[in-house]
């Protein structure tokens, strides 16, 4: 005998038996509500181990996390590009990236990089983090919007996606932030590059400069979290004139789409623009604020390393002034500190003590 259920899915929507009408009725409330294991009887746009593309309708797709606890691995990544490909050749209108999981994202795939690193596989562990890099840039300049819905946490990778996306549309209980520091690294997929760069658009006529980078050290050194989608905007991880706040977490994907159909009016990807860092200028006040909080023991030797290289980055390296670089002289340049502290003992140390207990240890 055929097993019957009272709820089953009709075009992405959640249907209920109904006795009255002894027929299938669409869930009151539930319309226009995107829930993702809808579309499981159709055939996806892509598929692959950590993630699945669906087309949600109306000419958008959705990039759905399938990997354990959402981590962001090259299946990810792979499935990213495809996608791109694929609605800049096709008639597709735009992409949302998420998920109706508790959480957005953990983070990075940290399982992978600590046994490369320990294994001293140095060249995958570039070519994986470089890759990284080179997903989220081409999500920000490619020729359809692409529009993220957050829920839950929002860590290390998610959040660089998030801030490389067109927008985010953020349930208002995500907890967002760079926590790369908590397993001794510094943001290596372009989190530590988009804070240097949104520090040159706040840049003004007149304006000091130096506090507005202080801050964006400090919010990257401390592995500052928002307790909400709205203190997001405060600690630099969403944007006043981009992303917004959902307040019903089933209504995020539903929101997200929605501002893909309305990026797509018309949408011309923008285009790169230098960005203005303040070199040597900038480094020496940030040694000295670093080595304020070391003599304060709010900082261990490590620590000091971390936020070293997170500064360096954030000022253009050692410029002999104020200057004007690209984003990929400050990727590459992230990335090789990336390198850097991932060959350290401490951070190797800190990466293991994390897999096995779920919590950072400060060595």
């Amino acid at each position: 005998m055929a097993k019957f259920s009272f709820y089953a899915s009709e075009t992405g929507n959640q249907t209920y038996y109904d006795l009255g009408s002894k027929d299938f009725e669409l869930v009151p409330g539930a319309v226009g509500l995107i829930k993702l294991s809808n579309f499981g009887e159709q055939k996806p746009v892509l598929k692959n181990t950590e993630c699945t593309v669906h087309d949600i309708g109306d000419g958008v797709m959705c990039l759905e996390f399938t990997s354990k606890a959402n981590t962001i691995g090259e299946g990810i990544g792979t499935g990213l590009s495809e996608a791109i490909a694929l609605a800049e050749n096709g008639d597709w209108k735009g992409i949302v990236i998420g998920n109706n999981a508790k959480n957005f994202s953990v983070g990075a795939n940290l399982m992978a990089v600590g046994m490369a690193a320990m294994q001293g596989d140095w060249k995958t562990l570039e070519a994986m983090v470089d890759g990284f890099q080179q997903v989220n840039m081409r999500m920000r300049y490619c020729d359809v919007p692409v529009v993220i819905g957050t829920q839950g946490y929002v860590f290390g990778g998610g959040c660089e996606m998030a801030m490389h996306a067109d927008a985010v549309v953020a349930s208002a209980e995500s907890y967002i932030g760079l926590v790369e520091v908590g397993v001794g690294l510094l943001p290596g997929g372009g989190g530590t590059k988009e804070f240097a760069l949104r520090a040159s658009d706040s840049y003004f006529e007149g304006d000091t400069q130096i506090p507005t980078i202080v801050d964006k050290l400090k919010n990257i050194a401390t592995a500052a979290v928002s307790t909400s989608a709205h203190e997001a905007f405060d600690l630099g991880y969403l944007l006043d004139n981009r992303d917004s706040v959902c307040f019903g977490t089933q209504r995020v994907l539903q929101q997200a789409k929605e501002k893909v159909l309305a990026l797509s009016e018309g949408y011309v990807a923008p285009s790169a623009k230098p960005v203005t860092v303040l070199g040597r200028t900038g480094l020496a006040t940030l040694y000295t604020a670093i080595n304020e909080y070391f003599l304060g023991k709010y900082m261990s030797e490590h620590d000091v390393e971390i936020s070293r290289k997170i500064a360096y980055v954030l000022c253009g390296g050692d410029l002999t002034g104020q200057q004007q670089v690209s984003e990929q002289y400050l990727l590459d340049i992230e990335r090789e500190a990336f390198m850097q502290l991932l060959g350290t003992q401490k951070t190797q140390e800190r990466i293991q003590y994390m897999l096995m207990n779920s919590k950072p240890l400060r060595n």
